[in-house]
């Protein structure tokens, strides 16, 4: 008996109208979009492709060599739709006003991919655009939607906590959650904070500490395994009101990368293997220690990182009214401190002193620095737009400081710039004298005739 569920007879093949239309785009796309073809030169008709008709010119552009990216970039499912003229420019220059928009919104990615099909296509495809990670607003779905399209690229992550917003410590907590298992693919990681609240750098910084340091502060099964930096390049931590005095030993050790830091407000174990490689440190010291103490921390850091290029000093006071211990180390040599390598040295006054700071002075008569090039003595209080207002008077001690410059700054430095309180106009003949291959002196951003002097 035959089953009730075979087909009494054999059903013939026949293919609907879209299902045709669907393998004829596939098979001979520039068929359907004829006009693509007088409107972009970009596109190639591959059923009439003869490499002998072509010039070596149009075989070597790197639009034929990627006739798949150019030919996604502009199509559009759209039959009907116009060709723009900006669909001309190459897919390079488009991804590079993508990269400087994105700077300055973080939104911007988000807002330019919904513009049309193509910028979709290309913002979508070009993982290198979704690597910076701004944690100041948004949600974090956003963030990890952009982790997830920057692919295998290496991230750039800042987080800030604005002075109009009371920072919230279990936002900053989810953050870090989010960005630690991906810190092994940081290029740069940035971390600033205007406003005070207590245990801010532990929960910052916890869970990118050694192993040792995490177990003692934060319980031995929070986190699992060390965090290595791998690729980090750039790191930046500023928190000018920090009460914190706790060393902070970061990424274990291993950031094999790492040429440039920028310090405000933290204490952090100086390991060779971490911040011997630097060739950038812009450092102000967190002021729980002043006098010696704190000129021999700072001798200990420079001795460490002696292959800097470039060494941004400035002592603040600290924001306790008590000094913290500091334990010198012993294998540090006694003498001058030599860096070979330095040729951009910048000297800053913060704002709220009144005079030079004695450490400063200190600091500067430890050092060598015989290839020197550029001195830069900058004062916060000076803002370059008011400098045609009434000018601060200079500092009380800036002749004698002058002097052990003399002493300490080899002649030969080519760059000398003096901003606010460290300019004096009665001084201005002798510096020149002493340093007789001046190309530039600028004094409060006007540069000086040195040739009338």
């Amino acid at each position: 008996m035959p089953s009730i569920l075979r087909r009494s007879r054999r059903r013939e093949l026949t293919l609907t109208k879209s299902f045709t239309s669907a393998i004829q785009e596939k098979v001979h796309p520039l068929r359907r979009f004829p006009e693509l073809t007088s409107c972009s030169s970009l596109i190639v008709d591959h059923t009439d492709f003869h490499p002998s008709s072509l010039s070596p010119s149009i075989v070597k552009s790197p639009n034929f060599a990627r006739p798949s990216l150019t030919f996604s970039l502009y199509r559009s499912p759209t039959s009907d739709l116009q060709h723009h003229p900006i669909h001309t420019l190459p897919p390079e220059l488009l991804i590079l006003i993508f990269e400087l928009g994105s700077f300055d919104d973080a939104l911007f990615l988000i807002t330019i991919s919904h513009v049309c099909h193509p910028w979709r296509m290309l913002a979508i495809h070009t993982h290198t655009l979704w690597r910076r990670l701004s944690f100041s607003s948004h949600g974090l779905r956003l963030w990890k939607e952009r982790i997830a399209r920057a692919r295998g690229c290496s991230l750039d992550v800042t987080i800030t906590l604005s002075q109009h917003h009371f920072p919230d410590i279990d936002t900053l907590a989810l953050q870090l959650h989010l960005i630690v298992p991906h810190m092994s693919r940081a290029r740069s990681f940035e971390l600033r904070f205007s406003s005070y609240l207590p245990f801010l750098w532990n929960t910052a910084l916890g869970p990118i500490c050694c192993q040792e340091q995490r177990d003692n502060h934060m319980g031995k099964d929070a986190f699992a395994s060390s965090v290595h930096a791998l690729q980090l390049e750039k790191l930046t931590l500023c928190f000018p009101e920090n009460d914190d005095t706790k060393e902070f030993t970061l990424f274990a050790g291993v950031a094999p990368r790492l040429h440039s830091v920028t310090l405000d407000g933290i204490r952090l174990t100086w390991l060779p293997e971490l911040y011997g490689r630097l060739t950038h440190l812009d450092y102000t010291h967190h002021g729980f220690t002043t006098g010696p103490s704190a000129v021999d921390e700072v001798l200990g850091m420079v001795r460490v990182s002696c292959a800097l290029r470039e060494l941004r000093i400035c002592f603040r006071k600290g924001v306790l009214d008590r000094e913290v211990l500091y334990l010198p180390r012993n294998d540090v040599p006694a003498g001058q401190t030599h860096l070979l390598q330095l040729e951009r040295l910048v000297l800053t006054v913060n704002e709220s002193d009144i005079d030079i700071p004695s450490e400063l002075t200190s600091l500067l008569s430890c050092l060598s620095m015989p290839n020197l090039r550029e001195l830069h003595l900058l004062d916060l209080r000076f803002k370059r737009a008011n400098r045609y207002r009434r000018k601060p008077a200079p500092f009380l001690g800036l002749r004698g400081t002058l002097s052990v410059f003399q002493v300490a700054i080899p002649s030969s430095i080519k760059v000398l710039a003096m901003a606010g309180r460290w300019a004096d106009h009665s001084s201005i003949p002798s510096i020149t004298k002493h340093f007789r291959e001046l190309d530039i002196l600028d004094v409060d951003g006007v540069e000086k005739d040195l040739v009338h002097m």
